[in-house]
Order: C-alpha cells, then structure tokens, then sequence
C-alpha cells in the first residue's frame, strides 16, 4: 500500500546496475515515490543541470568520486535530503557520512520498505527545519564559554562545564539557532555510534539542565525538538 509521500522526487546515485534498476527504483516508486536513477557522481551532476531532487540516496563506493565527496557537494547546493547506503558497517564511515552532510546512513543490504521509511523520516525533519521560524539575534542572556568550559548569564552567575557537556553546547551553539540532529549530537560524543547508549544522552541533558538551574536560577535555553534534535538559544 502506498504512503503519503507529498510527491517527493528522489534520485538514487547506486553504480551497481542490476540492484538500482531492478530493486531500488522500481521499489521506491511502489512506495509512492517520483524516483530518478543515476550510476555515476558525473551522470548525477548532469541530472542536477536540469532537474533539482528532495532527496538524494547516494551509495559510497562510484566509479568516479566518493558518495562522502557527493554528499558534501549536494549539502552546499541546498537542504535536500541525503541518505547514504554503504556495504561498509564501520562505525568510523557511519560518522564520516553524517559530517559531510548526509542526514541518514544505512549499510546493505537495505530493504525497499526500511530505505523508503528513512527518506519519510528525513523529509519530515528537513520540512520541519524550513518551517522553523527565522532567526532572532542573539542577546547577551547567555554566553557559552567554550574555551574556559563555562557557561554564563547575563546577571554574571556561571556553570563550569564537564567534557561532554562543552561538547554538547559548543555543537549546539555553533549552528546558531538550528535544530542540531539527535544522530549529529551522538556522532560529536562518541567515535562508535553503534555503541553508544541513547540513555546516557538523555541523562546528560538532565543532569545539565539540573545544575544549571541549581546554579544560577535560571532555566537553559535548550529544546528538545521530539523525534529531530535539540535547539539552544542563546
């Protein structure tokens, strides 16, 4: 049965011929999806010349360029979304994708429903990002001290920072009024995602959110955006 997918347009940059067009395309479009096929970073870029995509599912191993040299290239042309399919399971590639842009990362092989489901997941997000309201200027509320790992208001009361805690914020308070991603925030804590345990982010967002009340009186200025990511105001 077909999903509501909006009518997103899908490219898929796979070079192995026979699972592409006999797997990918045809099973996308059974999901309800308008899907495009492509074997090579060059047929793609020739595709991009006359037609833009909402989603880009990219394979890592081309012929002629790496998919991580694709992704990073497609994520500086706009917000689409982009998923990467690698048959590498290294936790070291997972974490690579997703820095250079890639919003989803999945190894093979991959199932048309899970693949078709992620590209929904993705959207929604990428959809949420865009109707998200414009930026206000920063004011001197808060002030994030990254290099004295503390954190401070206005009024002068300050939090020391442990490691992770720094790490966080600083990831947080670099994009500037952004969603940051759940999976963004676990790559920039932990060099093996696949061992990371979820529970231990939440417990760092709590025990962060505790003391910095305790200590200044004041509630961080931190939201977490159900099923996307986090968002700090600063």
């Amino acid at each position: 049965m077909q999903r509501d997918t909006n009518g997103w347009s899908v490219m898929v940059l796979e070079d192995e011929e026979e699972l592409r067009e006999t797997f990918l395309i045809p099973g996308l479009r059974s999901e309800g999806f308008e899907v495009d096929g492509v074997g090579s970073a060059l047929a793609l870029y020739r595709a991009l010349s006359l037609r833009s995509y909402d989603v880009f599912v990219v394979d890592v191993g081309l012929p002629d360029e790496s998919g991580f040299a694709v992704a990073q290239h497609l994520r500086k042309l706009g917000k689409a979304g982009i998923v990467m399919l690698t048959g590498r399971r290294g936790a070291d590639d997972h974490v690579r994708g997703l820095d250079q842009g890639a919003d989803a990362y999945l190894s093979k092989p991959v199932g048309v429903e899970v693949l078709a489901a992620t590209i929904r997941s993705v959207m929604r997000r990428t959809t949420a990002a865009a109707m998200q309201p414009p930026r206000q200027p920063k004011t001197t509320e808060w002030c994030l001290i990254a290099n004295e790992w503390r954190i401070a208001t206005r009024s002068g009361a300050d939090v020391g920072l442990s490691k992770a805690e720094r790490l966080f914020l600083t990831l947080l308070a670099d994009a500037e009024g952004a969603v940051v991603t759940r999976e963004a925030v676990i790559g920039h804590l932990s060099h093996d995602e696949d061992d990371f345990d979820l529970h231990r982010l939440e417990m760092l967002i709590y025990r962060l959110r505790r003391k910095v009340l305790a200590s200044t009186g004041c509630e961080l200025p931190l939201t977490t955006v159900r099923g996307i990511g986090y968002l700090l105001l600063l």
